[in-house]
């Protein structure tokens, strides 16, 4: 135990002692007083209330002329999309009349004669289900959302 304690020495504190902590509050430095502060705020109120209305007026104008510009050309749109439909209609019945030509008591558009829809006037349009738009197609030329939940 001797030969342990020959090299060792123990740190102690300073003669004196310690310097006292500082506990005080240190005050921070102002930067604005308060005149100057509610001076700057009322000035970038005054100012900046006219710049925000006026770009608040232009982005409204803008979102009203993109809206009108959407509610003119949707007509179109939905006619051209129409339009679209009715052709691949009589497509598919010339492909129906085609395929079926040779059974001669077949009548296209009806189901052996019978009208598919009995209690609807015969010009009222129903609007096709996206699986009679594929009936002549093989299955690799569906869109993948009609059958994708057999992949999985």
């Amino acid at each position: 135990m001797s030969t342990a304690k020959k090299g060792f020495t123990q740190d102690l504190p300073p003669q004196g002692g310690y310097a006292p902590f500082q506990i005080a509050r240190t005050k921070l430095r102002t930067l604005f007083t308060g005149r100057l502060s509610m001076g700057i705020f009322v000035a970038v109120n005054v100012i900046g209330f006219p710049l925000y209305y006026q770009n608040w007026k232009e982005v409204r104008r803008n979102i009203i002329e993109a809206k009108s510009q959407e509610l003119a050309t949707l007509p179109i749109l939905y006619a051209e999309k129409d339009r679209a439909l009715l052709k691949h209609m009589k497509r598919l019945r010339d492909i129906e009349d085609d395929v079926m030509k040779d059974f001669p008591y077949w009548e296209t558009g009806t189901l052996f004669g019978t009208p598919i829809y009995e209690s609807l006037p015969e010009d009222t349009y129903i609007e096709p289900l996206p699986m009679e738009l594929y009936t002549y197609t093989s299955l690799r030329d569906y869109p993948i959302h009609f059958y994708s939940h057999l992949l999985t």
